[in-house]
């Protein structure tokens, strides 16, 4: 109706001014069929059915997701790359480029999976506001002022920030897995998780910035943006992405953490979607994590408050950690050759945290060197060390580290693990210090450490008995399982000490008692601590079993 009033309007309007009207109104066109799956992922409604980008397991969408969107045309490399363009001073332009040794995420907040914001032809991209954040943050207020203006945008800075891109292949193995797995570890509760992100590995950023002032100083603008990189860019900070960037041909900044410590070690890599191998740095904020709720949950029975706490140093869905991790390394080694992809490296982890908190971060550091390592497998022995006829598969990790050798013998580590549980007990403890009923929470009456001074294992053998292996409780595994199921309740550490020797220790989780039952009848318990008895392992910290008590009496 409205169109054809307006249409009868402009004709009497041509006929009063003497004009020739010549329309000519198009046919009705032919409907199109299109066909559902047609339509690429991206533009399909985000549900079951459809287009499910989050499940990270076999997940088809995903596949298909990224396919579209990455190789339009079905080439192995992204159909659109930017090359490297000159960089310094180029007219009012001024580049700079930043290498990253991990991985850079940043999410846009569409979509139901975290993606970084696409530009033009689908390229990542860092805007000009996120770098300006980014820099203001690391100047002076006079710097700030001069280069970024003031924060309410009356008087704007000399500077321009245009943001940053990658160059070239930057869809280099950028579907990432987040897998938050403390709840099913310490708890004893949930099943495995694993949800899929959009992040690029150890990118090449190039970040401009544009001025018509003379008065810009670009060798201290360079200045100031690495400064602020050490700061972290992007998203997931904390956990080592975006972490690291440095000028490629110029030394690396050590940051000023108040914690460091060298480490090397030798363990089972994880894996990419695709298969690939890679060390990821973001382990050890997963390991320390874990092992702070593992604390706490054993010396207060408040669960929101122990949460809250570990939420707070951190981080959560409402706010950032306040614990920041970054590792630098040298380049890993991978072998491909086993059955599973083992790696070697060696660098080392910074730690910031608040002055408050320096000392409890520090020996949760140490708690979790001394008793286990970090990442994936840290509950077993390094078994081609420690158990080299075994060949079915590469199985669990060691740590090095010449900044941590106070423990050497059975009554050090009683004195550090007494005095972690003090710490703990300052730090949120009731009176007297009460559990949580989780799996593992680090109570002495509901854990046992185990101990020896060894020069090889005493004890790895025990893991692979064919009744304790298909105990759940030690193997994590039932007699009918081909492979692990669960969550183990025993951890193996050989520990180097000083004279080629080792403090072999074995913690034994028994608040629980339900996983050491054997075929749901016989349970394993003070048998497989008789074992360790009997191998010369003695009770170190913690409070045997009752029944395990009166057999070795």
């Amino acid at each position: 109706m409205v169109f054809a009033k307006a249409f009868e309007d402009a004709k009497t309007t041509a006929v009063k001014q003497g004009k020739k009207i010549e329309i000519e109104i198009p046919k009705t066109a032919a409907p199109v069929n299109i066909e559902p799956e047609q339509i690429p992922m991206m533009y399909r409604a985000q549900v079951q059915g459809r287009c499910n980008l989050q499940f990270a397991g076999d997940n088809k969408d995903l596949n298909r997701w990224t396919e579209e969107w990455v190789y339009p045309k079905d080439d192995k490399s992204p159909t659109y790359q930017y090359p490297e363009p000159p960089l310094g001073l180029h007219g009012e332009i001024y580049r700079i480029k930043v290498k990253f040794p991990f991985r850079l995420f940043s999410n846009c907040g569409q979509d139901n999976i975290a993606r970084p914001i696409m530009g033009k032809n689908g390229i990542p991209f860092l805007p000009g506001s996120s770098v300006k954040g980014l820099f203001r943050r690391a100047c002076s207020d006079e710097k700030a002022l001069k280069y970024c203006g003031d924060k309410d945008n009356l008087n704007p800075g000399i500077l321009r920030f245009m943001g940053a891109y990658p160059l070239g292949n930057w869809a280099k193995q950028i579907n990432d897995i987040v897998h938050p797995q403390q709840e099913r570890q310490v708890q004893g509760k949930g099943s495995p998780k694993a949800f899929a992100l959009i992040s690029l590995s150890q990118p090449e950023l190039i970040f401009e910035f544009s001025s018509s002032s003379p008065e810009v100083d670009w060798q201290d603008v360079e200045r100031i943006l690495l400064s602020a990189l050490q700061q972290g860019v992007g998203g997931k900070t904390s956990s080592g992405y975006g972490m690291g960037g440095n000028f490629p041909g110029k030394p690396r900044i050590t940051p000023a953490y108040p914690i460091s410590f060298e480490l090397k070690n030798t363990g089972v890599s994880s894996l990419l979607r695709t298969g690939e191998p890679e060390f990821r740095p973001n382990l050890f904020k997963a390991t320390l994590r874990g092992h702070v709720s593992r604390l706490l949950a054993g010396v207060c029975p408040d669960q929101e408050a122990v949460n809250k706490e570990t939420n707070r140093l951190f981080g959560h869905t409402a706010e950032p950690s306040q614990v920041q991790f970054l590792w630098q390394s040298k380049p890993e080694d991978f072998d491909t050759g086993g059955k599973n992809t083992t790696y070697t490296t060696q660098g080392v982890l910074y730690v910031n945290t608040p002055r408050g908190d320096v000392d409890f971060i520090e020996n949760v550091l140490r708690f979790a060197f001394v008793m286990g390592g970090f990442g994936k497998s840290w509950r077993r022995v390094w078994h081609k060390q420690f158990y080299p006829s075994y060949q079915k598969l590469e199985i669990g990790c060691h740590w090095e580290s010449p900044d941590i050798d106070e423990i050497q013998t059975r009554q050090d580590l009683n004195k550090f693990l007494e005095s972690l549980f003090d710490l703990s007990c300052d730090r949120l403890g009731s009176k007297p210090p009460k559990p949580l009923n989780w799996k593992e929470a680090w109570n002495p009456e509901r854990v046992a450490v185990y101990s020896n001074v060894v020069t090889e294992s005493a004890a790895v053998i025990l893991f692979h008995d064919d009744v304790f292996k298909t105990t759940p409780a030690i193997g994590g595994r039932n007699p009918n399982d081909k492979k692990p199921t669960s969550v183990s309740s025993v951890w193996h550490r050989m520990l180097p000490i000083a004279g080629n020797q080792y403090l072999e220790i074995v913690t034994v989780f028994h608040g629980d008692r339900t996983p050491w039952k054997y075929q749901q009848e016989d349970n394993q318990l003070h048998k497989f601590i008789q074992k360790l008895t009997d191998k010369g392992l003695q009770l170190t910290w913690g409070t045997a079993p009752a029944e395990s008590r009166r057999l070795i009496r």
